[in-house]
């Protein structure tokens, strides 16, 4: 025991957090006026055995469903730090659940002014050192919504904008809306619907003689034409055929005047809405600051320019900078996607077992072939709907060979991004480096400076960088040669869907245009989904790209199916005219229809609440329970296409319906504040777009619609009467009298012929896209011999024509302008900063995130991280889970588990982009090709803020070694039971579990020239931190296993035969209860595997002492 021993890396003790175990959240004490009324009433509810149950359910005390609630409200609904609360609290105050929102605190005049009245700082999610409070749906001003991201600001601030514009087009309108209402243009409207009144709406009809209009005309208006039988003097039997006329004349040059005033006054608002625009940004990009304004991207790095340190050193030479941050992908986007894969893999493996069992590859594949082995028709047929354990082990063992593989390919860089610790080093660098994609790609070294080529020899593209949370780090390394392959198949199937739809909505049609409405209104929520699963198969290096794809769809399909299909199915002649099937009742009730049902649906969120409320007491874990929680997915280019859809469908029908005005000014402000409560109460956080969105939406959609409204209202003027009559030079005395005549629909009704009336012919009035086309539109349109338009709608067709050309050809010039100047910015570049430079360090902003690459799953509560985050500190990531520390989500651990070996160290690490992390006054970065000192991410614990005193571990577990790496010290074998390699359990060494809290890192291999450190005796006691890089002096206690990570106390300590019964024993009691599981239903994989007890999760051998744990 004296002699000298050299220390050697130690047998890892597998302790696994079972994930059926309930976490107890450190917000559960919030105050009850503060929780969301859906927390309310699951806190209500679940004592009642129907709404949670309990019993042998894991969750059997509630706690467990009242910590998902609290994740779902400091998680995943937007929250702010408090201000109010933490002055009182830092003055001792006591605190009331009805404290005064911070919208009326307003601190002293010397804090500053990023603490000024109404300046709320956003809270990241999970924040528990400071106290939060959830935004108000109500007084949350427009200048906060920039919290949310500056494509959302925007997006709140668009819509009132436009609500307002609409707004005052209506007032412009109101002298068309009286005309149309009045006794000159059509009886005062008697019985028309009073959201109707006002419109175009013809209620004054009258039969005239038309005795050559073709039946077959009014195949589709058959109550327009009519007919009577009468004898002539001859004594033969004659048919007079009679035709509807409308009498109502809307096409004045008094209502001409009205509607070229409000199409004049829109396009002034959209040229100051684009100004507005512009100085939202600045605002809302000064108010909030976000690593996009520290930080660069550098999209064409050399392919093996991957080391940080690198980029680091040619800034801080070049521009005296100091670098904060730098990230360097590579094209592992295959390797990630597997381990992302295998991680979903073992978290399925280990909800379907039971808790404590033994998850390695000899015992999961034990169980799997006996499963399989007695599995009958039954069990057959669910394996094909959900996989169970054999085809999960199977699905495994393949990513497990997949990623041996894929981890010791060559991988190149492919972008790199760098944060600086100020604004202005960012926009120095980028102002002085800044060249088209063209020159870049060519390496024109003549068009920058020789002392800014990157290795002297290389031009780098270099750009401000987006925020970190739209970087799509899966799809960086996607040519641009099968991204446009993939957005042409994918618009292709799009078109597809916009024809599939109009057909359908024409055949409802058939039915009434009340069905048609509700067709449309759901074709308009349900293609988004489509559109968004479309969108995912693309490749976008960011958000913002996917998302303006995203809207181009959406947008065409609302606008093609809401505004452009009614109009083609709805018959000409029933443009004007009353009733359910006729043109103006159906834009009423598609307005009606989608403002009622689209914002209850969303208002009440069905699908989220089922989950929230039904899906989640039953959930088989925790992390499942989490998921469920999670808030309804929401994009911004949905909601842009939302109101844009309504401003078109408000501008093509503008001229027959001015009253709509009105109703879309309502309808934009009801979605303000639906949207508002969605937002900060429903919907799941969102990527923090920029504003493209809404410069995409302005420039090419607000522009094409004010166009629409010009050209289509021209066209609405000159159908005036829509009745498809025009009068003859001749009068026919046989017509003269009061007659009787019946309808194609076999309706009766009077018809009065003056001596001298004129008769009528058959004339076709519509000259819009088709047969008779004309554009522009004018007087000279009518044919020959049949003339409709009056003297007064002549002059304003051949004005509104002239007028639509024009704005037409404005319209042209503004996209061929665009599409010139995305040209000319291949190949030179300018840039403008956004708003002025803050003077606030990055290191100082509280709530801050950088570039961190990482892949979302529908298995995990938070991200998997694609990167080694050792080199990181916390403050960084902008989210935080309560119950582990960062190094859980690492993927690169998997890839250290699975090649094991010192030998496969470097490969590991070449395998994955490289992130470094340098604070101002932090340890200096080393040289280029050195590998950097580990610095562990691992917490030392977690404390809360709140009442509750709740303490979170940091507990390690160690990576498991492979038995081809011998020990070198063989006194104390914690796996003596078994061969080297051995878990407790006797079997082979365990797959990697996701689920082992804060898995350690070794500190890598000493080099040669190093002093060896002193040679020490073994511990007398086992020590589960021993060479983890944790001080387990400051180690506080697991609260989920209590005195257990203190396996000893000092007194009783455990022999190395005791180690050997311990160890033995567990093979036999892992399968203690699978003698009798694999039915013939093959339901026995659902409860896979032995149980530990509580006291012997984390033990190795068995003691008669009191303080010892044992395994049973």
């Amino acid at each position: 025991s004296t002699t000298p021993l050299v220390e050697s890396k130690r047998p890892p003790v597998v302790s696994r957090r079972g994930i059926k175990t309930y976490q107890e959240s450190p917000f559960l004490d919030d105050p009850f006026n503060d929780m969301t009324y859906g927390r309310r009433i699951a806190l209500k509810l679940q004592n009642y055995s129907w709404y949670q149950p309990r019993g042998t359910h894991w969750d059997f005390n509630g706690l467990g469903l009242q910590s998902a609630w609290a994740h779902f409200e400091h998680s995943v609904l937007p929250r702010y730090i408090s201000k109010a609360l933490a002055s009182r609290k830092n003055a001792s105050v006591g605190l009331d659940d009805d404290d005064d929102d911070d919208w009326l605190y307003s601190p002293g005049p010397n804090k500053g002014s990023q603490e000024r009245k109404g300046d709320l700082q956003r809270a990241e999610p999970g924040e528990s050192k400071s106290p939060t409070k959830l935004y108000s749906t109500l007084s949350t001003p427009l200048s906060q919504m920039g919290d949310f991201g500056l494509g959302v600001g925007l997006y709140f601030s668009s819509l009132r904008a436009i609500a307002l514009i609409s707004l005052v087009a209506g007032l412009i309108n109101l002298p068309n809306i009286l005309y149309f209402a009045s006794d000159v243009y059509s009886a005062n409207q008697p019985d028309v619907n009073f959201l109707l009144k006002g419109s175009a709406l013809c209620t004054e009809q009258v039969w005239v003689p038309c005795p050559t209009c073709p039946i077959e005309e009014y195949e589709n208006s058959r109550d327009r034409i009519a007919g009577t039988t009468t004898v002539t003097p001859d004594g033969e039997l004659q048919t007079l055929m009679f035709a509807m006329k409308n009498t109502c004349d809307g096409a004045t040059m008094n209502v001409g005047i009205v509607n070229l005033a409000s199409l004049g006054f829109i396009m002034l608002a959209t040229i100051a809405l684009s100004a507005y625009q512009k100085r939202k940004v600045v605002e809302f990009d000064e108010q909030e600051q976000t690593a996009q304004d520290y930080s660069i991207e550098i999209s064409n790095p050399p392919k093996d320019a991957t080391e940080p340190e690198e980029w680091k050193k040619f800034f801080e030479s070049r521009f005296g900078v100091h670098t904060t941050c730098c990230t360097v992908t590579i094209d592992n986007d295959l390797l990630v996607n597997a381990l992302a894969e295998r991680r979903e893999v073992l978290h399925q493996i280990e909800e379907k077992i039971k808790e404590g069992a033994a998850a390695n590859t000899l015992s999961l594949s034990e169980y799997a072939a006996k499963v399989e082995h007695r599995r009958g028709l039954i069990g057959y047929i669910k394996s094909r709907i959900s996989p169970g354990i054999p085809e999960l082990v199977d699905r495994l063992t393949v990513l497990n060979q997949k990623i041996q593989g894929l981890a010791q390919q060559n991988y190149r860089a492919t972008k790199v991004f760098c944060t600086f610790e100020s604004e202005s080093m960012q926009r120095d660098i980028i102002s002085e480096m800044k060249v088209g994609p063209m020159t870049a790609h060519l390496n024109s070294v003549h068009a920058i400076n020789p002392n800014l080529l990157f290795r002297g020899e290389i031009v780098l593209d270099v750009r401000e960088a987006e925020e970190p949370s739209t970087i799509r780090w899966m799809d960086l390394d996607v040519s641009w040669s099968n991204k446009m392959k993939q957005l042409s198949v994918t618009t292709l199937i799009s078109l597809a869907f916009v024809v599939a739809v109009a057909v359908i909505v024409a055949l409802v049609r058939l039915h009434g245009a009340a069905y048609a409405a509700l067709a449309i209104s759901f074709a308009n929520s349900l293609f988004p989904i489509v559109a968004k699963i479309l969108t995912n198969v693309e490749a976008h290096a960011s958000e913002t790209g996917k998302q303006c794809s995203l809207f181009v769809k959406i947008a065409i399909f609302r606008w093609v199916v809401t505004a452009i299909v009614i109009t083609i199915i709805t018959p000409f002649t029933s443009t004007l005219t009353r009733g359910p099937d006729h043109l103006l009742q159906s834009i009423w009730l598609i307005f009606f229809t989608d403002l009622v049902t689209s914002n209850v649906l969303q208002i009440f969120d069905p699908v989220s609440n089922f989950k929230r409320h039904f899906l989640a007491p039953r959930a088989k874990s925790q992390e499942r329970m989490n998921l469920l929680m999670s808030g309804t997915e929401y994009t911004i280019a949905e909601r842009f296409t939302n109101m844009t859809k309504q401003l078109f469908l408000t501008f093509y029908y503008c001229a027959i319906y001015p009253s709509i005005f009105f109703i879309c000014a309502v309808t934009l402000f009801i979605n303000f504040y639906v949207d508002k409560f969605s937002i900060m109460r429903t919907w799941k956080p969102a990527p923090m777009v920029g504003a493209s969105i809404a410069k995409f939406s302005r420039v090419y959609f607000m522009t094409t619609s004010v166009a629409a409204l010009a050209i289509v209202s021209s066209y609405w003027f000159s159908g005036f009467p829509y009745d498809n009559l025009c009068a003859d030079n001749t009068s026919h005395s046989a017509y003269y009298g009061n007659w009787q005549v019946t309808d194609g629909n076999g309706q009766t009704s009077s018809a009065v012929v003056e001596p001298n009336q004129r008769s009528y012919h058959f004339c076709n009035q519509y000259i819009g896209p088709g047969q008779n086309f004309k554009f522009p539109v004018s007087a000279g349109a009518q044919p020959s011999g049949s003339k409709w338009m009056t003297s007064s709608q002549e002059q304003l067709v051949g004005i509104y024509g002239i007028v639509s050309a024009v704005v037409l050809g404005l319209v042209c010039a503004v996209f061929a302008y665009r599409i010139f100047r995305l040209f000319q910015k291949l190949f030179s570049a300018s840039y403008k900063p956004a708003g002025s430079d803050q003077g606030m360090n990055f290191s100082e902003v509280g709530t801050i995130s950088s570039y961190i690459p990482q892949v979302k799953s529908e298995q995990f509560t938070y991200p998997l991280l694609a990167v080694n985050v050792d080199y990181v500190g916390e403050s960084i990531f902008d989210w935080s889970d309560p119950a582990r520390s960062h190094s859980y989500y690492d993927l690169t651990r998997d890839v250290e588990q699975l090649l094991k070996g010192d030998e496969n160290e470097e490969t590991c690490y070449r395998a994955f982009g490289q992130i470094r992390h340098w604070p101002p006054n932090g340890p200096d970065a080393v040289e280029v090709g050195e590998k950097p000192r580990r610095r562990s991410s691992l917490r030392r614990s977690k404390e809360s803020a709140y009442k509750r005193n709740v303490s979170w571990s940091s507990k390690v577990t160690c990576k498991t070694y492979s038995k081809d790496v011998p020990m070198t010290h063989e006194s104390f074998n914690a796996n003596a039971s078994t061969n080297q390699g051995m878990n407790f359990d006797g079997h082979a060494a365990p797959i990697f579990d996701p689920h082992t809290q804060n898995e350690a890192r070794g500190f890598g291999k000493q080099n040669e020239g190093e002093a060896q450190p002193p040679q020490v005796s073994p511990p007398q006691h086992f020590d589960q931190y021993h060479n983890t890089g944790v001080d387990q002096a400051n180690q506080q206690t697991d609260p989920f296993y209590g005195e257990s990570q203190n396996q000893y106390d000092g007194h009783d300590q455990p022999s190395e035969n005791s180690l050997q019964t311990g160890g033995s024993s567990s093979t036999s009691s892992a399968y203690a209860d699978n003698s009798s599981e694999g039915s013939d239903s093959g339901d026995s994989e659902e409860d896979y595997g032995g149980s530990f007890s509580e006291e012997s999760q984390t033990t190795a051998g068995t003691s008669a002492s009191e303080g010892s744990r044992h395994i049973t």
